[in-house]
């Protein structure tokens, strides 16, 4: 296992381990633990998959309905909700997902995920994607998902804007809108918190071939919904598959795996690392406040008896697991650059970078 020097800040320990990953592969080196790359041939194993669940609810826990979850290679997976309007299901890791319920009283719902997680079906996870969607029929975005999908920045701008106009039924319910995500968030269908902000409030969509209509309520009176509010103070991540957002808690004595991929200097990276260190599994995302108070900056040096690692970190995202159970994900996205010199596993290295990687943490164990 190749091992990267803990004084160095989170990303830059995954960008050389990406780096270092990169060089050692030129030269025909490696530990054994990774899978080929994409189009390198190998037997492979059995397909990944990931976890869904969450809650189908109006208000009123939807009992007894089928969800149907469609992956970014359009397979699809049903599951039945229970009594108290919860379901889980298990389908073929390939994000973004996108779900669906079929109510006699509300109509579809419809949900969005971007990692494995939790991702709830609601009126309002679909009043987001409705608006994420251009007002486009969501039947229409669901039928044709292996080819066109929603990006996850889009959802959690629209679900944004849903807590900013309904903003008054959270308070009231004692609800934080500034910081509830309800596609990742984990409640009840039992008439307090959030549920009862959903049973004050309808929505129905009236939908012709190319374009839909919104008619909502809250309590007895139709509310104007506002496309273009103001969401200033509103900081959650969502999109789903999530029910942490910002952040995950690794527990104890679990096994995570690390799929590295994206471009260095323009050459693909595609590399799966297996039973990677605890302690390298991402929390949060590192900020800046955290570099600065380590090196002086967003770039530095960092030297052991083997490597030198000079780093610059550009732009990331985070997206946390929460509870983190097995075959949950954090994907994580980092732009920079680095240069990794010295010698890894008897390989010499001189490799400089520039980076744009996605990292995905599955937990296996």
């Amino acid at each position: 296992m190749i091992t990267i020097p803990f004084d160095l800040p989170r990303l830059a320990r995954y960008a050389a381990a990406a780096c270092i990953a990169l060089a050692v592969s030129a030269c025909g080196g490696g530990d054994g633990s990774s899978t080929p790359a994409a189009g390198s041939g190998g037997s492979g194993g059995s397909a990944e998959t990931v976890t869904l669940s969450g809650t189908a609810a109006t208000g009123a826990p939807v009992k007894g309905g089928t969800v149907v979850a469609i992956n970014a290679n359009g397979n699809t997976v049903e599951a039945k909700t229970k009594d108290n309007g919860d379901y889980e299901l298990t389908i073929g890791s390939a994000p973004p997902y996108l779900l669906k319920i079929t109510t006699t009283a509300s109509g579809t719902l419809y949900s969005f995920a971007s990692a494995g997680g939790r991702a709830n079906l609601t009126p309002l996870t679909t009043l987001a994607l409705h608006d994420a969607n251009g007002k486009k029929p969501l039947a229409a975005l669901f039928e044709g998902w292996k080819s066109t999908r929603l990006a996850a920045d889009a959802v959690t701008a629209a679900a944004k804007r849903v807590n900013a106009n309904f903003q008054a039924s959270y308070t009231a319910q004692g609800v934080d809108y500034k910081t509830f995500d309800f596609f990742g968030s984990a409640f009840s269908a039992n008439g307090k918190g959030f549920d009862a902000v959903l049973d004050g409030i309808s929505v129905s969509l009236s939908c012709s071939t190319n374009s839909c209509s919104e008619t909502i309520k809250v309590g007895d009176t139709v509310y104007t919904y506002n496309f273009t509010i103001d969401t200033t103070g509103i900081s959650f991540t969502s999109g789903g598959g999530s029910s942490g957002g910002a952040t995950s808690t690794i527990p104890a004595g679990s096994t995570w795996d690390l799929t590295l991929s994206g471009t260095a200097s323009g050459q693909s990276i595609n590399q799966t690392i297996q039973n990677i260190e605890l302690a390298a599994v991402p929390t949060s995302v590192d900020g800046a406040q955290s570099a600065v108070a380590q090196f002086g900056g967003q770039g530095g040096t960092v030297t052991t008896p083997d490597m030198t690692i000079k780093y610059n970190l550009g732009s990331s995202s985070y997206q946390g697991c929460g509870s983190c159970g097995v075959g949950s994900t954090i994907v994580m996205k980092v732009k920079g650059s680095i240069t990794v010199s010295g010698t890894v596993n008897g390989f010499p290295v001189n490799q400089s970078s520039d980076f744009d990687y996605t990292y995905t943490y599955k937990r296996v164990k």
